[in-house]
């Protein structure tokens, strides 16, 4: 989940007003999707209240969960937004959500009227590629209970709001993998 203090919500509604962006609001229902595989993604979405999971389909159509947003944090689909490529993500609402609706343009006009916004938009950028980057590398050198042990840690909310499912396929281990692990704790 990418948090940052300068992205907040108290900032983007204050930036709203100020530069007259006109940000958008979507209100999800538990269970309802805010992106779907083959839909172009315009928008970066920042968390007002609610839990989002970011998920796509593997060859044999199994769902793979890629990520989770929470409160205060940003999520998208960056090829789509940033490259305009074919987006293949889904992001499902996993309780009552709340985000900001925030278009390339008003991102723009943000970056361009806020002193710091630059620096903190690209600090925001590393820490996703920094981030994937470091989970595409713990699956391949972690034990399956270091990766669980430490998204305990990092990220408890998650035990609290997803399914084991959706956690067994984040931690990119089965269901039953997550419970002998559950049990061995």
């Amino acid at each position: 989940m990418f948090q940052t203090k300068f992205f907040s919500s108290k900032n983007l509604l204050n930036w709203n007003i100020q530069y007259n962006l006109d940000l958008n609001n979507a209100s999800l229902k538990k269970g309802e999707l805010l992106l779907e595989a083959g839909q172009r993604c315009d928008y970066f979405y920042f968390v007002l209240k609610g839990f989002l999971r970011v998920y796509y389909l593997d060859i044999e159509g199994n769902e793979i969960t890629h990520w989770f947003s929470s409160k205060e944090s940003t999520v998208t689909s960056p090829f789509s937004y940033f490259k305009k490529e074919e987006n293949i993500l889904f992001i499902e609402a996993l309780e009552d959500t709340d985000v900001l609706l925030i278009s390339a343009n008003q991102l723009n006009t943000i970056i361009e009227n806020v002193p710091s916004a630059s620096k903190e938009a690209r600090v925001l950028l590393a820490e996703f590629a920094m981030t994937f980057s470091r989970r595409i590398m713990d699956i391949h050198t972690k034990t399956a209970e270091s990766r669980y042990l430490k998204l305990m840690t990092d990220y408890p909310a998650i035990f609290q709001k997803a399914k084991l499912s959706h956690i067994a396929s984040f931690l990119g281990i089965t269901q039953q993998s997550l419970s002998r692990i559950r049990k061995n704790i």
